[in-house]
């Protein structure tokens, strides 16, 4: 998919009253795990590397499709 609106992995940001956010904001919570590497090996900086970004919105359209889209039942 092009946009996260129907993703379980997506949180979107809500009002005071519980309703969707009319910016379209919201946040990817997929749980990205990082391969281990062989003991041989080693990532730069002696330690795992962290994704950054994850903001996504509902109004917006993504350049690419999402390797992870889950659609949410419900």
């Amino acid at each position: 998919m092009k946009n996260c609106t129907s993703c379980q992995y997506a949180e979107w940001a809500k009002t005071a009253s519980g309703k969707l956010h009319p910016s379209g904001n919201g946040q990817c919570k997929y749980k990205y795990k990082v391969p281990a590497l062989p003991q041989s090996m080693y990532w730069l900086g002696r330690c795992d590397p962290i994704p950054n970004g994850g903001r996504i919105n509902r109004h917006k359209e993504l350049k690419d499709h999402c390797a992870y889209f889950g659609r949410h039942d419900g």
